[in-house]
């Protein structure tokens, strides 16, 4: 008997739960791809935004960086005084420019400590607000917040989400501002005469510590007649003056030589000129109003009398010290004043001039009449009535207001020069270790076959008394971010 099998029978719709299946996982794994996608652009976009304020805050800040390195505080300026010298300088530089969109800027009213400038606007659209304020009520130094927002300011406000934002704090301090006004020889705010064969000379190996600059206004910076020579460059600072040279020469050309307009300078950036402060000196003297004394000079010193120590000199003595004179330590003198040195003379220390002088070049006046041998404070010993006087090295002499004139034909000077007129004649000569710097926009002349010869003073820092101007620099160690 044939036994008869039941045909298998196919199960429907397998294929069919099959292709759902892999829909249903595809799909999953789109969604999973969509919002990791969607995810990573927005952390991205998220990054953008928060490196764009960044970015914003520290363009803020470098901007800051170049305003309070160009202000400029005068010298003893009161404590008092500090915050309001320095807002008014910065909102005179801010004021009205681009930047902060041509806002006008004015200083804080008096007693504010917390200034907030204009938004400040960056080319890409990015904004900065600066804040200003003394640091622990110390005015010599300021912090400095910049606060960055993102460049699109999160334009969905609809989300209320607010615009990133980054915020820096830096501390800034009050310290010197160097002057490049000691990279030449001779510096005056006067015009500068030289006829017959007077010299501007850098020692020898050092013929370019023989730069001459005038920061004159006068058409003619420098006038040469006869053979005079400047071995150094010229500078000048009026874009229009036009100086004279004759048969002189610069850097050892004549003005017909082909090199010769390669070593001179117009419209150079005037230097700082630096204000003379002499109050350290001040304390190795008699008080002015001290008892008689011979380190008080009151009248006329007899022609006897050769030997000075720490002197001071009143008002409108205009002492005649005799040929032969020797003066150990420092001489102070008081305005007006006219001092003559009728013959040789030899300094141990420095000439000094009160603060504040009276008069001018006519009133007050130092003459060298024979050979002037000077050595700096620094080889006096450190001891006695000397006790931190070495300490105050690198002048010679700083006498603002007052017109100079040597006529000795041999004169070594072991520090800087500081008048504001002056005249070397004849066959004078200044061996001069430092700078010359006329501060008066009067005269320097130099004539016959005088000469100045200049030598690297090797100091590493500014000569005692000679002081500029302070402006605020960043202090790395302060800076912060702030939430």
């Amino acid at each position: 008997m044939r036994i008869q099998q039941t045909p298998k029978r196919r199960r429907a719709g397998m294929t069919s739960v099959l292709a759902m299946l892999y829909l249903i996982l595809f799909s999953s794994l789109a969604v999973g791809f969509y919002a990791a996608t969607n995810t990573a652009v927005q952390v991205s976009s998220n990054e953008r935004h928060a490196r764009q304020a960044m970015l914003s805050a520290e363009s803020g800040m470098e901007f800051m960086r170049l305003v309070l390195g160009n202000v400029e505080i005068p010298p003893n300026t009161p404590s008092d005084q500090m915050w309001g010298k320095l807002c008014t300088q910065v909102a005179a530089q801010i004021d009205r420019t681009p930047n902060f969109g041509n806002a006008a800027v004015t200083p804080p009213a008096a007693g504010v400590t917390t200034w907030t400038l204009p938004v400040l606007t960056l080319p890409s659209g990015a904004q900065t607000t600066i804040t200003l304020a003394p640091h622990d009520t110390n005015v010599e130094t300021v912090d400095v917040v910049a606060y960055g927002l993102e460049p699109d300011l999160r334009t969905d406000k609809t989300k209320g989400v607010p615009p990133l934002h980054r915020k820096i704090q830096v501390t800034y301090k009050k310290g010197p501002r160097a002057s490049d006004i000691f990279d030449y020889g001779v510096a005056s705010k006067s015009a500068i005469s030289m006829s017959g064969n007077a010299q501007i000379t850098g020692a020898a190996g050092q013929l370019g510590r023989g730069s001459v600059l005038s920061a004159t206004s006068n058409p003619v910076p420098l006038s040469m007649t006869g053979k005079p020579s400047i071995s150094g460059d010229f500078s000048y600072t009026n874009p229009s003056g036009a100086p004279t040279f004759a048969s002189g020469t610069i850097a050892g050309y004549k003005s017909s030589d082909s090199d010769f307009a390669a070593h001179i300078h117009s419209g150079v950036r005037e230097p700082e000129f630096p204000t003379i402060d002499t109050s350290s000196f001040e304390k190795f003297v008699p008080a002015a109003d001290a008892a008689p004394s011979a380190s008080l000079i009151t009248a006329n010193p007899p022609s006897t009398r050769k030997a000075f120590t720490n002197i001071r000199i009143k008002a409108g003595v205009n002492p005649s010290f005799a040929a032969g004179t020797v003066i150990q330590g420092v001489v102070y003198v008081e305005t007006p004043n006219q001092l003559t040195f009728t013959g040789g003379v030899t300094i141990q220390g420095v000439i000094v001039v009160q603060n504040n002088p009276t008069g001018d070049a006519t009133t007050n006046t130092i003459k060298f009449g024979g050979n002037v041998t000077h050595q700096g404070v620094e080889t006096l010993p450190n001891s006695g009535v000397f006790t931190g006087l070495p300490q105050l090295s690198g002048s010679f002499l700083l006498a603002p207001t007052f017109a100079v004139t040597m006529t000795g034909n041999s004169n070594n000077v072991g520090g800087t020069i500081v008048t504001s007129k002056l005249d070397i004649s004849g066959t004078a000569g200044a061996n001069v270790k430092g700078t010359v710097i006329n501060l008066n926009d009067t005269a320097v002349n130099m004539t016959g076959t005088s000469d100045i010869i200049i030598q690297a003073s090797g100091a590493d820092h500014y000569p005692a008394g000679v002081t500029f101007g302070s402006h605020f620099t960043p202090d790395a160690k302060t800076y912060v971010e702030l939430q």
